[in-house]
């Protein structure tokens, strides 16, 4: 009898620690309903264009990126931008294909760099901001891109209407191109929905900032003479975000800014990708245990919500583990036969399942997404193992590692 109690009591606690991510997303959801709306289903229209609108630079890092890197130049190409205030940058870092040559045959201007000690985004992005910062054409916003990714053609235009708000971060809405073409791709349209629309919308909303997810970011260059670029490690645009907001910074999310990428269509390149993706170094850890302390400290002091928000966002476990926890949460408290138990279990599913299914009310996915709801339980499972097991056994490692894509 006195186990029963125990276990009651255990499992409420594992419940209210639950609760607190939970009620953040689902507040999170409440936030981008609110938000769309307010402006409608993608955000206001972008404005008109006029002779003083922003100059953008728009850079691709790309690593051997032969195969997709034609498709991403031919949607620049079809920007609705005057053709006199953007350029297109590609930087070829230390490329062993015809990247260089493709992307020069597209009209972009390549740089080409090559250093076998400082590799990976973070070190091409830094080498090309000391240079276009300093050129002439004296750009006013710099446009992340990856190689692989395909945009609107009212791209820059939503961006200039972002800008015109005042905004010196902005995030595009990072979106899956082949949403279709597998269970796989289909959950990662889901899982990115959740986190590139559903979250950045909702902070904005209730006073947050968008998280920056390095494809489709803007930076102005005000921001970047105030904060140069400093982020090295294996997630550089979630370490700049962080040190952005903590310095006092924001960043607006434009929904109407549409980028969208290949995503991997198999099991195995997407446990590829979600090592990259989840795996953080000891030394990325110890600074986001000190971003965070800071992003506490300096929210308290200065009663900034912008800064408690990404603290909370910073916080805030993986979907997989949250679904996971009120999943056994809700069968333990059917085998205690413990009422309040299960009325909060059942109280935290439903939260959890209105924020799952925001994405699929304002975004309305492609049949596809639905037929791989089936499939969400192993895709959880296998996101578990990768979050628990394999991301630790990579964890000393700092080392880029490709995922395997398709044309």
């Amino acid at each position: 009898m006195i186990m029963f109690a125990v276990a009651r009591v255990l499992l409420l606690g594992v419940e209210l620690i639950l609760a607190l991510p939970v009620l953040y997303l689902l507040a999170i959801a409440v936030g981008a309903v609110i938000g769309t709306i307010r402006h409608g289903q993608f955000g206001r229209k972008p404005e008109s264009i006029r002779d003083s609108a922003p100059r953008f630079a728009v850079l691709v890092p790309a690593h051997n990126e032969e195969l997709l890197i034609g498709k991403a130049l031919h949607s620049l190409a079809a920007l609705e931008y005057p053709t006199d205030r953007f350029t297109i940058n590609v930087i070829a870092d230390n490329c062993t294909d015809h990247t260089a040559d493709i992307a020069r045959a597209a009209g972009a201007v390549v740089y080409e760099r090559a250093n076998d000690e400082k590799r990976g985004k973070g070190y091409a992005l830094a080498w090309a901001f000391d240079r276009l910062m300093h050129d002439d054409a004296q750009y006013d916003s710099y446009v992340i891109l990856d190689a692989d990714a395909v945009v609107d053609s009212q791209f820059l235009k939503a961006l200039a209407s972002g800008m015109a708000h005042g905004a010196l971060a902005l995030q595009s809405h990072n979106a899956v191109l082949n949403a279709a073409e597998s269970e796989t791709s289909a959950l990662r349209w889901l899982a990115l929905s959740l986190m590139n629309y559903i979250r950045p919308l909702g902070r904005n909303v209730l006073g947050g900032s968008s998280t920056l997810t390095g494809n489709g970011m803007c930076l102005t260059h005000e921001l970047l003479a105030r904060h140069p670029w400093q982020a090295f490690g294996l997630s550089e645009d979630y370490q700049y975000y962080l040190s952005i907001i903590a310095s006092g910074e924001k960043a607006l999310f434009v929904p109407r800014a549409n980028v969208r990428s290949v995503m991997p269509t198999s099991a195995r390149q997407l446990t590829t990708q979600d090592i990259r993706w989840e795996t953080i170094s000891p030394d990325a850890q110890s600074w986001q245990r000190h971003i965070a302390w800071l992003l506490f400290r300096d929210g308290v002091r200065h009663f900034s919500w912008v800064r408690l928000d990404a603290l909370a966002e910073l916080l805030t476990p993986p979907l997989s583990v949250l679904a996971s926890g009120c999943a056994v949460a809700l069968v333990g408290a059917l085998l205690l036969a413990a009422p309040l138990q299960m009325v909060l279990a059942g109280a935290l599913s439903i939260a959890l399942f209105a924020y799952v299914a925001s994405a699929f009310i304002l975004l309305r996915p492609p049949l596809a997404v639905y037929r791989a709801v089936a499939y969400a339980p192993f895709y959880i499972a296998r996101k578990l193992w990768i979050y628990f097991v394999l991301r630790r056994q990579r964890k000393n490692s700092s080392t880029w590692v490709r995922t395997s894509r398709t044309a």
